[in-house]
């Protein structure tokens, strides 16, 4: 052999080694491209059966918008990712992290184990698309999906529903403006609810907390005060979402192209002889009328409930 042909095999072995060095020491770097560039050209849109319930309201707000596409690249769009599942009603929900959006899984957790943050999101959604629970589950491509519990069950809905149909056929005046008759399901409401007082935690016996509660059994706090309200709101057509403070919650209305408070709870004053009392002086107010109020108990997020500013 000579040398000629030794020095190429020599410099074609010393390559080859080098070769060998540079892959076994970025081995992780080289394949996370790889994996990079897969998950940003070539993965495969996600294939999922998703149809609307009923009572999917489709609604963009200020802090809030329905997201068109399920790759997440960022934290708004997975806030609205979340927002989207929950005002759809779906029980399943999957989405994939965009490869750029390196804190997608870890944002999307956080917001998901934060019980306060979902209950604002879902403060948007109709009362019948609320959830008891949302869990997640993660994979290591970066799909991320979404289950939940409903906080209504079905039988529960069907019972209010023909309940609601009931209140309404009864007593909605087609010869009134909305205010008239959003005054009528008010009082009616607090007429035939009794708070409930032993529940001071949110955790009862009785189904106070839900619409369930205020319009079959006729006993509620404010959370059922105000998924009953908007069920009526709903069927009247008219703009509206639950606003709510660390402690409270109620109806936010859009009437005459202004968001006004209108809290039933507050309405329904509990007396010191357990009789009955009815006041209007929650019934449609503007923002600076609730503050002038100074109660304490309606200091909402203005960076969330925008439309209330």
């Amino acid at each position: 052999m000579n040398k000629k042909k030794m020095f190429k095999i020599s410099i074609t072995v010393i390559i080859l080694i080098v070769l060998f060095y540079v892959l076994f020491n970025n081995y992780y770097l080289i394949t996370g491209k790889i994996e990079y560039v897969y998950k940003k050209y070539f993965q495969i849109n996600i294939k999922q059966n998703l149809n609307n319930n009923e009572y999917s309201k489709q609604e963009n707000y200020s802090y809030l918008k329905i997201n068109k596409d399920t790759t997440i690249k960022n934290k708004e769009e997975a806030k609205n990712a979340i927002y989207t599942f929950l005002d759809a009603g779906w029980d399943t929900y999957t989405v994939v992290c965009d490869p750029d959006y390196l804190t997608c899984v870890n944002d999307m957790k956080q917001m998901v184990e934060n019980n306060t943050y979902l209950t604002d999101l879902s403060n948007f959604v109709h009362p019948f698309n609320t959830f008891e629970n949302v869990n997640t589950t993660f994979t290591s491509t970066g799909k991320i999906t979404l289950k939940r519990t409903n906080r209504y069950t079905k039988e529960q809905i069907d019972l209010i529903n023909k309940k609601v149909d009931e209140i309404y056929d009864n007593n909605y005046d087609k010869n009134k403006s909305v205010k008239e008759n959003i005054k009528i399901f008010h009082d009616y409401i607090i007429n035939n609810t009794k708070y409930d007082v032993e529940n001071t935690s949110g955790v009862s016996n009785l189904n106070s907390s839900t619409a369930y509660g205020t319009l079959i059994d006729g006993i509620g706090i404010c959370s059922g005060y105000t998924d009953a309200m908007a069920l009526f709101l709903e069927k009247m057509g008219v703009k509206n979402y639950r606003i709510s403070s660390s402690t409270h919650v109620w109806n936010l209305v859009f009437i005459d192209n202004t968001w006004y408070h209108l809290d039933l709870t507050w309405d329904d004053p509990i007396t010191s002889d357990g009789s009955n009392a009815l006041s209007e002086k929650y019934f449609l107010i503007t923002t600076n009328e609730l503050k002038s109020l100074n109660d304490n108990e309606h200091n909402f997020d203005n960076n969330i409930y925008i439309e209330a500013k």
